[in-house]
């Protein structure tokens, strides 16, 4: 086990020796929990890629090129986008009777 010396100011320190009394253990056990929620609440905070970075390149299966000329393959999508805005609008539906129910 590590032994580490730390500097508290009083009202940690005070909080810490409440903290231990009032659980009646050491405050060594006290700091060691902390530590411990600290490290559980880092995790829980991480980003998505680092949540994720183990898995990434694990799987050989399918196409390789799928990220190949993407960003033309995009560019065509926002350029159909704006041609279909750009278009006359077309003459609207008929408008279909409603049902009344009974």
């Amino acid at each position: 086990m590590a032994l580490y010396s730390i500097r508290l100011d009083d009202a940690s320190e005070a909080t810490l020796t409440a903290a231990a009394r009032a659980r009646n253990v050491t405050r060594a056990v006290v700091l060691r929990e902390a530590v411990a929620e600290y490290g559980r609440a880092a995790v829980r905070e991480a980003s998505p890629f680092d949540l994720m970075s183990s898995l990434i390149g694990v799987i050989n299966d399918g196409p390789g090129d799928l990220s190949a000329r993407t960003g033309e393959r995009f560019a065509a999508l926002l350029d159909a986008a704006r041609v279909a805005r750009a278009a006359p609008p077309s003459a609207p539906a008929p408008k279909r009777p409603r049902r009344h129910l009974k």
